[in-house]
């Protein structure tokens, strides 16, 4: 184990003086490179990207707007039709309560009127009777007015 600390400690101590020697023998400092690089071509394309999905984003708001707009226009249709149905039924069951009414006034008239044809049969006939009574008491006269004058 001391041997691998020795050898590392050695090893520290030549790459110090290797580095320190190499800086004595080069005396001037390195010149910074400046390296260009040339992507206008890739800038310009990035841009025309950029611009182009722009455009398109500014489509879409568009047509979002516009959906929108259609939305709520049709959401107005809906609750005027909403109210028209509202309206309507309304009138149906007025409609309805009238007819129900119509009809139970028109079984009742219906009653009285079966009523008023059974007493009207019952007067035909007591009519009838009375007529037969009657033709029967002129007949009976009749024969007793001619009994009269034949004594």
């Amino acid at each position: 184990m001391n041997q691998k600390k020795a050898f590392y400690l050695l090893s520290s101590i030549l790459i110090f003086f290797i580095g320190f020697s190499y800086s004595q023998f080069n005396p001037k400092p390195t010149e910074p490179v400046i390296i260009t690089i040339d992507n206008s071509a890739e800038v310009k394309q990035y841009k025309s990207n950029l611009l182009n999905l722009q455009l398109q984003l500014d489509e879409l708001d568009t047509q979002l707007i516009t959906s929108l707009s259609e939305l709520n226009t049709t959401k107005q249709k809906l609750i005027l039709l909403s109210s028209k149905v509202q309206v309507l039924e309304d009138e149906l069951r007025s409609s309805q309560e009238s007819y129900n009414l119509s009809e139970s006034a028109l079984k009742e008239n219906n009653s009285k009127l079966l009523e008023l044809e059974s007493d009207l049969k019952i007067t035909k006939d007591t009519l009838s009777n009375s007529e037969m009574d009657l033709e029967l008491t002129l007949f009976e006269l009749e024969l007793a007015n001619k009994h009269l004058q034949a004594q």
